[in-house]
């Protein structure tokens, strides 16, 4: 199966494209937290949401820096692809915008210049009632992006999920296992390498034989980045 290439290089239309969106996408299966799945729809309606939040409710424009800051989670995922879809720039430091746990706003405001907000890690998403949280304004947002119109290329970040993935063996269509206690976190992982691959992703700490069969894991990323 051909993967995707850097000719499609708009986020929001490899979501919207992505083939049989109704199967697994992102999986946590955490010993802590148990086990969450998204189909592909779900995931893309939550980042639809969030980068109409990041525009509509952040004020967030083309070329602002957002930092997102939430872990392993699939709300990482999802807010990382908002944050793209709406044009903004990912970064690591020197945010104007900083995306980070609901309970860990007021700390994260007091060490950082720009805008901070909270959304919620619940496992199933639900508001958790903490200063500074906007998890209920964003769940009211449309669960499609409503600025078509507006076409991010993503090219280079599509280019490099697809050579990072094929040199760690990555083929189509591969349920990806990632031990998050032998990598480091990174944008590709969340969402951008299972995407162009049109396979699916399963974070977890405990990535074992059973895990593996379990899971119906293809393909293992244990190294650090």
């Amino acid at each position: 199966m051909r993967v995707k290439t850097s000719a499609m290089k708009d986020i929001w239309q490899l979501l919207s494209d992505f083939p049989d969106p109704q199967r697994p996408f992102i999986t946590t299966n955490f010993a802590d937290s148990g086990r969450i799945e998204l189909s592909a729809t779900t995931f893309t309606n939550g980042a639809a949401k969030a980068a109409n939040a990041f525009r509509d409710l952040l004020d967030v424009e083309p070329g602002t820096l957002v930092r997102v800051e939430l872990g392993w989670n699939w709300q990482q995922g999802i807010w990382q692809a908002a944050a793209l879809i709406s044009g903004a720039e990912l970064v690591s430091e020197n945010a104007e915008v900083a995306i980070v746990s609901a309970e860990q706003v007021t700390e994260a405001s007091a060490n950082f210049e720009g805008e901070v907000y909270g959304v919620s890690t619940d496992v199933w998403g639900r508001p958790q009632g903490c200063e500074g949280e906007i998890t209920a304004e964003v769940l009211g947002q449309p669960d499609s992006w409503m600025y078509p119109e507006y076409f991010a290329s993503h090219g280079a970040l599509v280019e490099q999920a697809l050579q990072w993935g094929a040199g760690l063996g990555v083929t189509a269509k591969d349920r990806i296992g990632v031990d998050i206690g032998h990598i480091l976190p990174n944008l590709l992982i969340p969402f951008v390498l299972p995407l162009v691959f049109s396979g699916s992703v399963v974070l977890t700490d405990h990535l074992n034989d059973h895990l593996i069969a379990q899971e119906q894991v293809t393909c293992t990323l244990l190294r650090s980045i």
